[in-house]
């Protein structure tokens, strides 16, 4: 229930203590920031919502009309109405009004409408593009000049600057006076007021501020000063003030009210191209997360002392994965979102692969898919911005901390949500959806709004949560919450997983579609991926077989694995490939002495020696069947393989070492958390909770000025929290104005205090403390209430 007020509210704070509880709601529910934490009554939310972070937070998220409606407000005098708002802004505004009312940027009756200060301040000293009111543009002139200005537009003269001041703005602001006042204008007046009209209203001219009178203008701008339509803003710069432009305008502010967002052109995809583009796309980048966590286990990059990931180790990665830098950007940034690559946080640090990759690797391609794309959603990132420079001509890099933006997560989810307004199977091009963006919220991201759209387009599709450039019904279920019936639909668009492949005579498998998880990891032991696409071909060679037999497979473990998965048997020239080089393997092997090489046949150590490939190694006979060599068993190894060998590693006692890399993992890490330096929203719980604050706050306050009796005549003292407080007392040292403290003393007891703050700085208050004259300090964390005093 809303507390009795005046019909009239006297400010923002009366105005709020008189809405019903179902309007403060909406206020908290609109601005989430006024709720955090919560205020004790409606004097502090009036004070909080005033503020210029708050206020700036609000003015980001106005659309087109509500923007314009609001610089209608701040062009218009203080108070004005809704009339008035009307007819400056050509068309009905109170549906307008009402939402900037709502957000607590406006207050006050449709007769006596009031805008936030703030929201003056920050729209600048030239909003829509009109200069600063004629009193103050005219303000720097002498009260000679202005005397002499209005004696050349034959107006009664004054030497009272305030009255001169407030005359000329009626008769220059009036369009009967300054049309006819044009018309005997000389050549050129006319199109360099064009030039000002509509903005920026202010020129470069040298000695602007040179006196000049009506009889002595030569040139255009001379006569414009002399005749008072322009106006000195500094020595070099001249300012068309505000009530002449808007005459100028026809008294409009716009030139249009923009009350209708642009409509997009939408292009139709077929729904079962959407599917198949989208499943696709959602199965690769699976398989490149992936591909990235196994390179980065076996070879983690370093991480830079700055941040993120080299250009040279992500080029490497690039290269590794068969993809341009940019998309292994990506790769990496969805891989860290989703918790699966993570910095090890060891003395020299590296990008290691977490536990929970190994963990995600067994699961479907649904559940992986909607364990990365969750993430993105949610995500400020901005893969783009990698290999773009800072203020500071510094390279960002993947990975690195300083690809956060705020406005990225608010966009991504508006392009989505356009792209779900179009319909199934609707694409959008990237400049209408900017544009589209620019009425919606045209302060948000600013210069970057441009490219945070044409990144969150590439990135949906490039994860498959857009098919051919349209929302897919996998993205369309995860941007409604429904994450179960996102895997679903994107289960039910992968072709189905195979177990069997086509072993060729040319040493080649054939995978006619995607490979169940574990025989693809087998498959990948024994042979190495030669293309991509509808269907994977895989090539064998000794390498790729020997590599298998290093990691402990046999002959006949190999051939029998690839009898089982082949569903035309195996090739005569595969098994001959296989039983060749498990023949030769291990015939030579390398061990630890300094190193040494062993073979059972003394004639391959003989040509060893004069093999001028191995000189390096140091080779020199120890025995028939015994070679000591000069470095390490791993080059030893390296070497031998290049001759065109089978070496195997031996362990101390004879036996054959099976190789396999090692495979590195980080500990547990917490994924990135978005940077939106928002709030989280209000849940219907704690906006219930904070209006009922608000309430009591107000009663207990009319309850203290009830009971108020120690200075006759101070006012009721809300309970503010510190900030708040702050925020007045520099509000009362700036106007030098005085205020009301409650304040706490040194023995616990309240007392009231009327002060001249002289300054705010350090958690103290510096004042001249009325009832004695003396100057005093206070502590800020001991004030208990502020009250600004009307003078």
């Amino acid at each position: 229930m809303a507390t009795p007020a005046r019909s009239t509210p006297r400010s923002l704070a009366e105005d709020l203590r008189a809405r019903g509880d179902d309007e403060l709601e909406a206020l908290l529910a609109a601005r989430p920031d006024l709720a955090s934490p919560l205020p004790g009554s409606t004097t502090a939310l009036a004070t909080r919502a005033t503020t210029r972070a708050s206020v700036q937070r609000a003015l980001d998220a106005l659309d087109t009309p509500a923007l314009q409606v609001a610089e209608v407000l701040a062009v218009l005098p203080t108070p004005t109405s809704a009339t008035a708002v009307t007819r400056a802004w050509g068309a009905r505004a109170n549906d307008v009004l009402a939402r900037l009312r709502a957000r607590a940027l406006l207050w006050g009756p449709d007769r006596r409408l009031h805008l936030v200060h703030a929201v003056r301040d920050l729209l600048g000293p030239h909003p829509a593009g009109l200069g600063p009111p004629l009193a103050e543009a005219l303000g720097r002139r002498s009260p000679q000049r202005l005397a002499e200005l209005l004696e050349d537009l034959g107006l009664p003269v004054t030497h009272d600057p305030e009255a001169a001041l407030g005359r000329l703005a009626a008769h220059l602001g009036d369009a009967a006076v300054l049309e006819p006042l044009l018309a005997d204008a000389p050549e050129g007046v006319r199109a360099l007021l064009e030039k000002l009209t509509w903005g920026p209203p202010t020129g470069s001219v040298e000695r602007a501020d040179r006196q000049v009178r009506a009889a002595g203008a030569t040139g255009p701008v001379d006569w414009l000063l002399a005749h008072g339509l322009l106006a000195v803003s500094g020595p070099g710069t001249v300012v068309l003030p505000r009530e002449v432009g808007l005459a100028l305008r026809g008294g409009r502010v716009h030139r249009a009210p923009d009350r209708e967002a642009p409509a997009p052109r939408v292009q139709r995809r077929r729904p079962e191209q959407v599917a198949a583009a989208s499943a696709e796309a959602a199965a690769e980048a699976c398989r490149l997360v992936e591909e990235l966590g196994l390179l980065w286990g076996a070879a983690p990059p370093p991480v830079l002392r700055a941040g993120g990931v080299g250009v040279r180790e992500l080029r490497r990665t690039a290269a590794a994965l068969e993809v341009d830098e940019a998309t292994a950007a990506l790769v990496a940034e969805v891989a860290h979102l989703a918790g699966l690559v993570a910095d090890d946080a060891e003395v020299e640090p590296r990008w290691l692969p977490t536990p929970a990759f190994d963990a995600w690797r067994e699961e479907d391609v649904p559940v992986r898919w909607l364990d990365l794309a969750r993430p993105w959603l949610g995500s400020t990132r901005v893969p783009a911005l990698v290999g773009t420079r800072d203020a500071k001509d510094a390279l960002r890099n993947a990975l690195g901390p300083d690809l956060d933006r705020g406005a990225a997560l608010a966009v991504r989810r508006s392009v989505l949500a356009q792209l779900a307004a179009a319909g199934e199977g609707g694409a959008v091009d990237a400049d209408d959806l900017a544009a589209l963006l620019r009425w919606e919220a045209p302060r948000r991201a600013g210069r970057l709004r441009e490219e945070l759209v044409r990144s969150a387009l590439r990135d949906a599709g490039w994860l498959g949560v857009l098919g051919a450039g349209a929302l897919s019904p996998a993205g369309r279920a995860l941007l409604d919450g429904d994450e179960d019936a996102a895997a679903a639909v994107l289960a039910a668009a992968l072709p189905a997983p195979v177990t069997r492949v086509l072993l060729q005579a040319d040493l080649t498998a054939v995978a006619p579609g995607p490979l169940e998880s574990h025989l693809a990891q087998r498959l990948a032991a024994l042979a190495r991926v030669e293309s991509r696409g509808g269907a994977t071909v895989y090539r064998f060679d000794a390498g790729t077989v020997r590599h298998g037999l290093d990691e402990g497979l046999t002959a006949d473990d190999a051939l029998r694995f690839l009898a089982d998965v082949s569903a035309t048997g195996v090739p005569q020239p595969l098994e001959y490939l296989v039983r060749d080089v498990a023949r030769r393997h291990g015939r030579v092997r390398v061990g630890r002495a300094g190193s040494y090489v062993r073979a059972e046949d003394p004639a391959v150590l003989a040509e060893l020696l004069t093999e001028r490939r191995c000189a390096a190694l140091g080779l020199r006979p120890l025995a028939p069947t015994v070679l000591a060599a000069q470095a390490e068993p791993d080059e030893v190894l390296a070497v031998l393989r290049a001759v065109g060998l089978a070496p195997a590693a031996e362990g101390p006692g004879g036996e054959l070492l099976v190789h396999r890399p090692p495979v590195l993992r980080s500990g547990p890490r917490t994924p990135p958390r978005p940077v939106t330096g928002e709030p989280p929203p209000p849940s219907p719980a704690l906006l219930t909770a904070a209006v009922r604050s608000l309430r009591t706050g107000d009663e207990d306050a009319e309850a203290g000025e009830r009971r108020r009796a120690e200075h006759v005549g101070a006012p009721a003292l809300d309970h503010l929290d510190p900030s708040t407080s702050l925020v007045l007392l520099r509000q009362a040292a700036a106007e030098r104005r005085a205020a009301w403290i409650g304040y706490a003393d040194a023995d616990g007891a309240p007392r009231r205090h009327l002060v001249e703050p002289i300054e705010v700085a350090g958690g103290r208050i510096t004042a001249l403390d009325r009832a004695d004259g003396a100057v005093r300090t206070f502590s800020v964390h001991r004030v208990t209430g502020v009250a600004v005093r009307d003078e």
